[in-house]
């Protein structure tokens, strides 16, 4: 009877099991590519019922190892098997404790990151009428933070996106020493631009294998977010235009910066400091060596001498790609594929930790950190003059974002409110804005998106007014990505512009217009006469507002309590009531006349390119834009006296009337006057 009972179990065992494998099965999928078999997940997103199914780690180059260390790119190799593309692959070295951490806020224990040089690995996420009738547009994303650093945690995750109707395909690729240590084109042994090349392989891959995953090669869109995935775009375009349909550029920072003319020598400058720190200077007749000694230094001694020169891009050294002609020049000389470029309305809203110890130690303390580290590094980044001008440089910047803090309650928080409102203009509007009217000769969309206390790719919320850098990136990407970031569901408010935001970026993708055929509420295209920018999120996007301070908790993190850096504590229907459903509905009707943030942002260019005696721009203030601001000011001084002159001029007109009124009195009745003039004459005579 036990024996019976025994098999009975095990033959239910095996139908479970059995069933269990199909039901995994069901699940999956296989398709096959030039190099080998691939086998991919198929996914169900939150709350749609359309299918998209997920190819991860799937390398597009060989692993950039033992030779092939600084070294370009050189296409993978097939493999003999059929590979398991279910989960991603780990990304390439980098550093760590840095502003951009993803650790957890209030002590938390971090999810491990894992890093590798074999690293060049893309995934796809393509939704099944992709795979079942092919040619849907490709948007392919880059992200990473001024050519140092990627998101190591919290991946980008395009599964979303993906259900828009459109492949989605994020690039894993070398960043920091590995991507851009460099001595130039003319040096053959290091001639640097690794991650470059790491980008348009990948582009070339995704090109051949397209028809495989459903996607259309002639209609792909590449994505960089971040002051590094932005510009590598931008230069990858430069490079390759013809390879690409549009371009979007999010939160771009100071691209000027890191593709602007001179900026070659200083990355050959930074290469060659770090190969003297590293041990590998060798003589003109032993510059073969140099490559065998960087291949045979260890990960933990390259990252360490990077670190000592990186400094959070603070530093004189810096490292990124060598276009050896100046970005300027590049875009007066080429039009590039339609573009889609977007900013955050606060983008240095962000709380860095190092800001929090020196704020905890008082005003005193913060007002040195900010004299003494703050405003030179603004001041170096934008290359402004030194000696009595640059005192004079520095009296402005601080009459403009510190003035007034002493009569104030809570200095040091308006000290760091402040900070980061001046780190937001300098070295992310100013460039935004410059990068806008470069850009006049192609077809380029802009916006602004701005929501409060929106939370960033690293999980925390910003507390200051505005939207934050990277915030827009968790919203664009859907509940996949926000859920693993903030460990609950989008609220109303969150929601509803996620499937704004999401549903202009696919018709972007899809037609190179984000609002095809509206008319109502179309977003129109960005030009010096039309300087239109899409708000999405608050109708008055406006980076100087200063009434989103949650000043409660920044004085808790002040005083060491328990962080709100992750928001957890309302439920989604508590948050979907206080949403203001009226406040949104103006949004549409309002945003084909604002201009409010480009007004803005002319402000911003007028103070730091025309107030600011700044040296290295006077080329750029003659051309039409400097010339378009300069003519602004002129208007707005003009303003200060119209009421005068109005008043000045009434007063003419009143007594050019009298005038008037007194010759036509005199004209009309002369008699009385020479009968006067008759009788005096007469009266002298009898005298």
């Amino acid at each position: 009877m036990r024996n019976t009972l025994r098999i009975h179990c095990l033959l239910l065992l095996l139908l479970l099991l059995n069933l269990l494998l199909a039901a995994v099965g069901a699940q999956q999928t296989h398709i096959k590519l030039e190099q080998g078999d691939l086998i991919g997940l198929k996914v169900f997103p939150d709350g749609t019922r359309t299918a998209v199914y997920a190819f991860l780690g799937i390398p597009y180059a060989q692993p950039p190892v033992a030779e092939l260390r600084f070294a370009p790119a050189k296409a993978s190799l097939n493999w003999n098997r059929t590979l398991q593309a279910t989960t991603m692959r780990p990304i390439c070295p980098q550093l760590s404790n840095t502003i951009y951490d993803e650790s957890p806020e209030g002590g938390g224990i971090p999810r491990a990151a894992q890093t590798d040089e074999d690293c060049l690995y893309l995934n796809i996420w393509t939704p099944e009428t992709g795979l079942r009738y092919g040619k849907l547009p490709i948007a392919v994303i880059v992200t990473g933070e001024e050519f140092a650093y990627d998101w190591p945690r919290n991946r980008i995750n395009g599964l979303d996106l993906a259900g828009e109707g459109i492949v989605v395909i994020s690039v894993q690729y070398r960043n920091n020493i590995y991507g851009w240590l460099g001595l130039g084109e003319g040096h053959r042994q290091l001639p640097g631009n690794y991650g470059l090349t790491d980008v348009r392989m990948a582009i070339k891959w995704i090109q051949r294998n397209a028809d495989a995953f459903g996607g259309n090669p002639d209609q792909i869109t590449l994505l960089g977010h971040g002051s590094g995935g932005a510009a590598l775009v931008l230069a990858t375009a430069l490079e390759d235009s013809n390879l690409l349909k549009q371009l979007v550029l999010m939160s771009p920072g100071p691209v000027l910066r890191s593709l602007g003319s001179g900026h070659d020598q200083r990355i050959v400058e930074t290469g060659r400091v770090l190969i003297q720190k590293l041990g590998c200077q060798f003589e003109e007749a032993q510059r073969r060596q140099l490559l065998g000694c960087l291949r045979r230094t260890s990960q933990e001694d390259l990252l360490r001498a990077y670190e000592s020169v990186y400094n959070h891009g603070n530093g004189s050294y810096q490292l990124g790609v060598i276009l050896w002609r100046g970005l300027e020049e590049r875009l007066r000389n080429q039009t590039l594929p339609p573009v889609l470029l977007g900013i955050t309305s606060n983008e240095g809203a962000f709380l860095q930790d190092y800001w929090l110890d020196v704020a905890r130690e008082g005003q005193l303390a913060l007002q040195e950190y900010i004299n003494h580290t703050v405003l030179p590094n603004v001041l170096r980044s934008l290359e402004a003059a030194g000696g009595e001008e640059g005192g004079s440089q520095l009296a402005a910047i601080k009459w403009r974002y510190f003035n007034g803090v002493s009569e104030r309650g809570g200095s040091v928080i308006h000290l760091l409110s402040g900070m980061q409102r001046l780190l937001s203009e300098s070295l992310y509007e100013l460039p935004f804005f410059r990068l806008l009217d470069m850009l006049n000769g192609s077809t380029s969309y802009a916006y602004v998106f701005d929501l409060a206390h929106s939370m960033d790719m690293r999980g925390r919320k910003n507390l200051f007014a505005g939207a934050s850098h990277s915030s827009d990136l968790p919203l664009l990407l859907g509940p996949s990505l926000f859920q693993q970031i903030a460990r609950r569901r989008f609220s109303g408010e969150e929601e509803q512009l996620c499937r704004k935001l999401r549903g202009a970026f696919a018709n972007f993708v899809k037609s190179g217009n984000p609002t095809p055929g509206r008319i109502y509420d179309a977003w129109l295209p960005y030009s010096r006469q039309s300087p239109f920018i899409y708000s999405l999120g608050e109708q008055q996007a406006k980076a100087v507002q200063s009434g989103g301070l949650d000043e409660a908790e920044i004085d808790k993190l002040l005083r060491g309590e328990t962080s709100a850096g992750i928001d957890r504590s309302l439920s989604r229907t508590n948050r979907h009531d206080t949403y203001r459903a009226g406040a949104s509905n103006s949004y549409t009707a309002n945003n084909q006349q604002d201009s409010g943030f480009a007004n803005h942002l002319q402000r911003v260019y007028g103070f730091w390119q025309v107030l600011l005696p700044l040296e290295q721009d006077n080329e750029f203030r003659g051309g039409a834009l400097g010339q378009r601001v300069r003519l602004l000011e002129a208007h707005a001084d003009a303003a200060r006296y119209r009421q005068g002159f109005y008043a000045m001029l009434g007063l003419v007109c009143l007594l050019l009337a009298c005038l008037c009124l007194c010759v036509y009195l005199l004209k009309r009745n002369p008699d009385p006057l020479r009968r006067r003039n008759a009788s005096s004459a007469s009266d002298c005579y009898c005298l």
